[in-house]
């Protein structure tokens, strides 16, 4: 299928997406399909629920502007841009990642009208300049000369950062007391500051409890998992170990920086 702008013809896939990388970029095969489907297993059970009803609560505080264009710069598999988008239903949202992986399952999985999948490179954003009311970029890498260039003069910036308690659990369970157990987001926060005004940060935390049969997925949709030794005894043991003592409760924290377009 051929898709036309602005005298351009873009390929759209089978699947619904389209493709724009320009190969330039070395994609680094860290996330598989594997990894895609338990981040679709652990979103279905409300995981994160919390943090998506938040970020809809933010953008539908934002202004009432209709109609509103929305960028997921970093969606990977999709899992929560389809849920933010089916929240707050607004008229266009664009979503973007370099792992082709993941845009053919994101592609695949949550296919609706006005939201649209594309293979892209976050340092060299396939997208005219000016064009979105909100950016999202969660729990991913970031490219801030880009997201000025395409956001609005007056769009806004919704960084989601993981918080040092975020799946702490797991963290214990799998490191023990190990310098890996600890996490903190303070060299983000900082670059972030360097390069975009921040208006709020919103700190998020809650727990969520985790069915025995849904362990599996849960260790296998994170990164925290993937270059550990002994990675499946790994998580036979912590299945294993919460098939005797019932669900397990993780802790998710995120902290949310709201950011203008201009530092002052």
């Amino acid at each position: 299928m051929k898709c036309r702008d602005n005298n351009h013809t873009y390929d759209i896939s089978k699947k619904g997406y389209i493709n724009l990388f320009n190969g330039q970029t070395k994609i680094v095969k860290t996330y598989d399909r594997k990894l895609f489907s338990a981040r679709k297993i652990t979103s279905d059970t409300g995981l994160y629920a919390g943090l998506t009803e938040k970020i809809c609560e933010v953008i539908n505080k934002i202004d009432n502007k209709n109609p509103r264009a929305v960028l997921d710069a970093g969606c990977g598999c999709g899992n929560l841009t389809f849920d933010i988008f089916r929240k707050t239903g607004k008229t266009m949202m664009f979503a973007v990642d370099l792992s082709k992986d993941g845009i053919d399952f994101a592609a695949a999985s949550f296919c609706e009208d006005n939201l649209l999948w594309i293979v892209g490179n976050l340092n060299n954003l396939p997208l005219s300049e000016n064009k979105f009311d909100v950016i999202l970029n969660i729990m991913s890498p970031a490219n801030y000369l880009e997201f000025k260039r395409v956001l609005k003069h007056d769009g806004v910036l919704l960084k989601v950062l993981p918080d040092s308690d975020y799946l702490k659990e797991l963290r214990h369970f799998i490191y023990g007391e190990n310098d890996k157990n600890e996490y903190s987001n303070k060299d983000v926060l900082t670059n972030l500051e360097e390069n975009i005004n921040i208006t709020d940060i919103i700190d998020i935390r809650y727990t969520h409890a985790v069915k025995s049969s849904d362990i599996p997925a849960l260790f296998d949709m994170t990164p925290l998992t993937l270059n550990i030794n002994e990675r499946e005894r790994t998580k036979a043991e912590l299945t294993g170990s919460l098939c005797e003592t019932g669900d397990f409760e993780v802790t998710l924290a995120f902290k949310i920086a709201v950011c203008g377009k201009f530092i002052y």
